[in-house]
């Protein structure tokens, strides 16, 4: 029988978010973030190019348990796109 591995030991740190700025992976280890949920490393890199596509942004559905980290990976992008000084996707200056 294989041992399985809960999902809470494979979770990564916010610093294996390479498309995450410095900036805001350092605010996060600040905050005393030391994992991000799965849930938040699957949908961020996806929010993020979308968040420096000149095209609109698509819909995108998301589905965890509540208190999974649903929220952090939509605001992170708008963020990011605020701190470079862009609009974020989507929405007129």
């Amino acid at each position: 029988m294989t041992a399985v591995t809960p999902i809470g030991d494979r979770r990564p740190a916010p610093a294996n978010l390479p498309a995450l700025c410095p900036e805001l992976r350092a605010r996060l280890a600040a905050e005393g973030i030391e994992q991000v949920f799965l849930v938040q490393v699957t949908v961020l890199p996806e929010l993020l190019a979308a968040a420096e596509s000149p095209l609109p942004p698509a819909d995108l559905c998301v589905s965890a348990p509540a208190g999974r980290g649903k929220t952090l990976p939509f605001v992170l992008p708008l963020v990011q796109a605020r701190r470079r000084g862009a609009p974020a996707a989507g929405c007129a200056r």
